[in-house]
């Protein structure tokens, strides 16, 4: 069995490969950039250099394989966000189809069908493509990463705040990137499913950020603060940081659709929870970053 990854150096891919190399199967890697593995992972996959978004490449980069796990990399620089991820959905249901490739594990994300969620309503897209397909496909819709965090790994051991625009009583499904990859690497080897399936992701525990960070001390002895901060701030500071405007805005309604009521990301149920809590996850990934600083 061939499998194929998409992003393989992302924050689940880099937890997915060792899974699946485990299992003895033949791994096939869509990077830009084949420096970024790992080198024990580079020399034991077969490794096809190019762009996602470039559909001959794709369609020849994917011949042979029974299994794709599928991610859509954002684009700060896009003029057209809608746009951008169309272009993702086409070379990847055009290669899915052509191929006859089997089963696609797809990431996707918990609020797509939100109105106005910016890039979350733009990924919606790529399912869309992809349900057209004769593909098995499953759309893993994970709930916030943890790792969304480490971006600010300064700010959290120098000033000791961690800054979102997401209102401090407002529930959130903290997710481990690892816990995802577990979900991911089931399907791909597994194959236990037929048609097309939506599997949401809640990860280990809802918690207000008010909370998580609570528990983010407790965990690795932290004094940790929550700074809120609005929505419009949040955009002027992507705008700073050389964003586009499209993109900016796109980034900013993710942020906006979670100041909804916390019943449009779904029930909680066990096939949703997944292992490890926010508090977890500080002792095992945010204390070593914080203390190699």
């Amino acid at each position: 069995m061939s499998v194929t990854v998409a992003v393989p150096t992302g924050n689940i891919g880099k937890f997915l490969l060792p899974k699946l190399l485990e299992s003895g199967k033949n791994i096939t890697v869509l990077t830009r950039s084949p420096q970024k593995l790992e080198p024990t992972i580079r020399e034991r996959v077969t490794i096809r250099q190019g762009a996602l978004e470039d559909a001959n490449f794709i369609l020849e980069a994917t011949k042979g394989t029974e299994a794709i796990y599928w991610l859509n990399p954002g684009n700060k620089k896009a003029e057209d966000v809608h746009g951008w991820y169309r272009l993702y959905g086409k070379s990847v249901a055009n290669a899915v189809q052509k191929n006859r490739i089997e089963y696609v594990v797809n990431i996707s994300t918990i609020i797509p069908e939100v109105v106005e969620a910016g890039v979350a309503d733009g990924i919606v897209h790529v399912e869309e493509f992809l349900n057209e397909t004769d593909a098995n496909v499953v759309h893993l819709r994970p709930g916030f990463f943890l790792e969304n965090l480490l971006p600010q790994i300064s700010e959290l051991k120098f000033k000791g705040t961690i800054t979102f625009p997401i209102p401090p009583d407002r529930e959130v499904a903290f997710i481990a990137t690892s816990d995802i990859a577990d979900v991911a690497a089931d399907y791909l080897l597994n194959k236990n499913w037929k048609g097309k399936k939506i599997h949401i992701l809640h990860g280990g525990e809802d918690l207000t950020f008010e909370a998580a960070t609570k528990s983010l001390n407790d965990a690795i002895g932290t004094t940790l603060k929550y700074n809120y901060i609005s929505l419009e701030n949040f955009y002027k500071d992507l705008i700073a940081k050389g964003v586009t405007k499209a993109a900016a805005e796109g980034y900013t309604d993710i942020y906006r659709s979670m100041h909804l009521p916390r019943e449009v990301e779904g029930i909680r149920s066990s096939e949703t929870t997944t292992p490890t809590t926010v508090g977890l996850w500080g002792k095992r990934v945010l204390k070593p970053k914080l203390d190699s600083l």
